[in-house]
């Protein structure tokens, strides 16, 4: 499982995430994510869902897209349903599209405690790209 680490940001929340591969550092970024929106969240799986991720128009094949559309995508499904991303299992993962099967727990306010309300992921300052080796890092920015 890749890593992370948070770095300061003037009013939001800056994120820097490594992984062995393009998929790690998706799932780095997802619990990256959701892990500075709750104190106490859900931990067990109680809806296993499909969730595709296609960048369009002009970035579309560019893993800094496909980074916020994955994001976005996750923040959404918690947005409506009140879901929780917690174990995921690609199908398919390349910069031009993600499919995977993804765990989710059930927030639920009266069991769990929330922190931050992340609104999005910004464009401001978004970095993703392969290293030597074949590693992935990012380093993206949270609209609290």
């Amino acid at each position: 499982m890749g890593t992370f680490d948070v770095f300061d940001h003037t009013a939001d929340i800056g994120l820097r995430v490594r992984g062995r591969d393009l998929p790690d550092l998706l799932e780095t970024a997802a619990r990256a994510t959701f892990a500075q929106m709750f104190d106490d969240g859900p931990r067990g799986v109680e809806v296993v869902d499909d969730v595709r991720a296609v960048p369009e128009g002009d970035l579309a094949g560019e893993a800094t897209e496909l980074l916020v559309v994955w994001l976005q995508e996750l923040l959404y499904r918690f947005e409506t349903a009140r879901l929780v991303p917690l174990e995921f299992h690609f199908e398919a993962c390349t910069p031009r599209e993600v499919r995977a099967q993804v765990g989710f727990g059930r927030f639920d306010p009266g069991r769990h405690t929330a922190r931050l309300e992340v609104k999005a992921v910004t464009y401001h300052e978004l970095d993703v790209r392969e290293d030597p080796g074949g590693t992935w890092s990012a380093r993206f920015i949270l609209d609290v």
